[in-house]
């Protein structure tokens, strides 16, 4: 008996994002294995933006929204993908960020591995990194973003920071049905790339995908950067982030992790207080210290 492959939907958020639009729209329809529809939002971009969106005709659905200023860049692309995933229909259903793009073979090799394992709520795989004129800064892989059960490596290692950004990502009609909109009233800094990633770690098995099929762009004035994921707020972004995941886990009766049993918190504690030499071996005398229960762990903020 055969059965029927899955239906395929991108969702592209974007706000001026008009000096990399272009490359992000191709790469979407440039897949070796087609999208069934691709649906960009377009959050009231003040650029050239709709101008280059209108250009591709029905080759996409185009969804002319209204910024919302009085909301966070955060907020607001949560709204985006929401709304763009209102108007699809796919059974799988992938996210890409403006600036963003795909390589050509990403569709194909994550539908390859839900083939195998058509249970996974997400998949998610490496990606590779490049500046604002595409000149590519290296893989973002990781051997220790592998897991097979996602929710145990998070409660050994106290850590969050297994999943790759939003473009990296995709999941399974039903989950973002259960998920979407987003409840920002609480956590209110966490984009809604950890967020979705930090529910379905609740929710089933994770899929990962070894190979760069898709490509981040590192930029001044990207909303990674505000956030924090890149830069001198990483530390906040760390703490918000276990507060996020602890959030979900209390909601699940799960236990929660502590940040203090988080080698690369205790970095980012150390890269603030002493000079760069001198923050390796104080934090590894620390955390050592500290997961040996010898010392309190330093107080919460």
């Amino acid at each position: 008996m055969n059965v029927p492959s899955s239906t395929v939907g991108i969702l592209i958020n974007n706000y001026n994002n008009g000096p990399w639009l272009r490359e992000c729209i191709d790469s979407a329809l440039a897949q070796t294995r087609p999208a069934d529809e691709v649906i960009v939002y377009d959050d009231g971009s003040t650029d050239d933006s709709l101008a280059i969106l209108r250009s591709y005709g029905d080759r996409i659905r185009l969804i002319e929204g209204v910024h919302d200023h009085t909301k966070s860049g955060v907020e607001n692309q949560g709204a985006a993908v929401h709304r763009a995933f209102l108007a699809s229909s796919g059974d799988h259903v992938y996210i890409l960020d403006g600036d963003d793009c795909y390589l050509p073979d990403h569709l194909a090799s994550y539908e390859a591995l839900w083939r195998d394992a058509p249970d996974h709520v997400m998949v998610h795989g490496s990606m590779r990194a490049m500046d604002a004129a595409g000149t590519s800064l290296g893989s973002l892989y990781r051997a220790d973003r592998i897991s097979d059960d996602y929710r145990q490596s998070i409660y050994r290692d106290h850590d969050t920071d297994f999943f790759y950004p939003t473009s990296s990502l995709a999941f399974r009609r039903d989950f973002l049905s259960c998920q979407l909109p987003a409840d920002f009233s609480y956590a209110a800094s966490l984009a809604i790339d950890a967020r979705l990633s930090f529910a379905a770690v609740f929710a089933g098995t994770i899929g990962f995908v070894r190979s760069d099929t898709a490509a981040f762009r590192v930029r001044p004035g990207s909303l990674s950067e505000q956030t924090g994921l890149r830069g001198t707020n990483r530390l906040q972004n760390s703490l918000n982030r276990i507060r996020q995941f602890n959030t979900l886990s209390r909601h699940h009766g799960r236990p929660t992790i502590s940040p203090w049993l988080n080698r690369t918190v205790w970095q980012q504690v150390a890269r603030r207080i002493f000079p760069e030499w001198a923050a390796t071996p104080f934090l590894r005398r620390k955390l050592r210290r500290y997961r040996q229960g010898t010392i309190p762990p330093p107080p919460a903020t």
